[in-house]
């Protein structure tokens, strides 16, 4: 599909975040298909893959195509919805709501690339796409009118289910230049996917290795650091919303997601077991009888609800900068940081209360708040959202000293 083709065939000017409605569309539909999402988690965390059958069940509720821009056939939602959908993939299976963030924030971070690399991903529309975005791993060096690539890129949750991906390398144009950081966008078939993900949580992502050996792709396949996580395409009044969104902020505060969900599932099943479990040596015939049970899983609730409302608040401003020119100041994009390093961690804790709360049946191997333990304290730790991190770079920001990041 060409892309004045694409043009004729769906609006290209939003400008805005999507309506509420559209959100909650999404998220409805997510819910009818809850239950099965809840009983293959079982089978992708002993696989450590997602299985297609998942991978198509979300496709049926617009999960994948939450990103793509309106005039490829997409949501071209925002932070927002991406929050929202996530939340609600990962009450059910929060590796599932993983590979959904995942795939929608590589699709942003395709967005800032040229309508020619965008006409050619998306021809056929919509599609499930993979990144690595921290450290670079591999290199670019001219060949012809293109680049000639290898790398190999670790830890790429989705890679499984992809149908581009991109990675971060270096740029070495010659001999005499330094290096630019930069990525590239290839297609499925042009990289291996290696097995290598062992773990103990979120182990349904299949975040294995991505590896391109000696790959030619065209000129405008690799794009500079800066041209894909700077804020030109922010400040820019004709670009639509789905490119105006800072990747980075984004992906950082939706990442967050899927633990969300998760925290959200093991509150309610610790609730729901606590009319019917006691507490052993204790007089207590159920869990309920106990004023101090009840009190804590109150906190516990709390801890949850304040974690929602933290990335929420990133969520809203991400959606309203992407929705005008003005980008979000490095502070205030550095006190989000902190809020969602904080979030994750109050995820953490409120979990941890929760397994105390419910008993020791919790680390039973097929314990589903067990397994909400184990994928809430993987994915909290990821190195864009840890929280130690987070709350130095917005400690940076008020005492004006620089920042141990620029990847903001």
């Amino acid at each position: 599909m060409s892309h004045a083709l694409a043009s004729q065939l769906s609006p290209v000017t939003m400008r805005h975040a999507p309506s509420a409605e559209d959100t909650a569309r999404i998220v409805e539909n997510i819910h009818r298909i809850g239950p099965l999402l809840r009983e293959n988690a079982l089978l992708a965390d002993r696989n450590r893959v997602l299985p297609q059958e998942s991978v198509d069940a979300l496709e049926t509720t617009g999960a994948w195509r939450i990103s793509t821009l309106k005039r490829y056939g997409g949501e071209e939602g925002g932070a927002s919805m991406l929050l929202e959908v996530a939340r609600a993939v990962g009450y059910y299976d929060p590796a599932a709501a993983w590979c959904v963030v995942i795939s929608n924030g590589s699709v942003m971070l395709a967005n800032r690339f040229s309508d020619e690399a965008l006409d050619e991903v998306f021809a056929d529309g919509p599609v499930r796409a993979a990144s690595i975005f921290a450290q670079p791993q591999g290199t670019a060096v001219p060949d012809g009118d293109g680049w000639r690539i290898n790398g190999k890129w670790p830890f790429a949750s989705n890679s499984s289910h992809s149908e581009w991906a991109l990675g971060i390398l270096f740029i070495k144009r010659d001999a005499e230049s330094e290096p630019q950081v930069g990525f590239v966008l290839m297609r499925r078939g042009e990289y291996e996917v290696n097995d290598t993900w062992f773990t103990l949580g979120m182990r349904g992502t299949g975040s294995n290795t991505m590896v391109a050996e000696d790959l030619w792709v065209a000129n405008n396949r690799v794009i500079t650091f800066e041209d894909l996580m700077g804020t030109g395409p922010e400040r820019d009044p004709h670009a639509t919303f789905g490119r105006r969104l800072t990747p980075h902020l984004a992906m950082s505060t939706t990442i967050q997601s899927p633990s969300l969900g998760a925290a959200y599932a093991a509150l309610d099943y610790v609730t729901e077991m606590s009319h019917k479990r006691g507490i052993t040596y204790t007089c207590y015939a159920k869990q309920t009888d106990s004023g101090a049970f009840v009190q804590n899983l109150g906190a516990a609730s709390i801890k949850i609800d304040g974690a929602r409302l933290l990335l929420e608040r990133a969520a809203a401003q991400i959606d309203a900068a992407a929705s005008g020119t003005d980008p979000i100041p490095l502070a205030v994009r550095a006190r989000h940081r902190a809020g969602i390093g904080h979030a994750g961690h109050e995820l953490v804790d409120a979990v941890n209360d929760l397994c105390w709360l419910h008993g020791t049946a919790a680390f039973a191997e097929n314990s589903l708040l067990g397994r909400m333990w184990r994928d809430i304290n993987t994915g909290t730790r990821h190195a864009s959202i840890t929280a130690p991190m987070g709350y130095e770079l917005h400690g940076n920001g008020q005492t004006g000293t620089d920042y141990i990041s620029l990847k903001l």
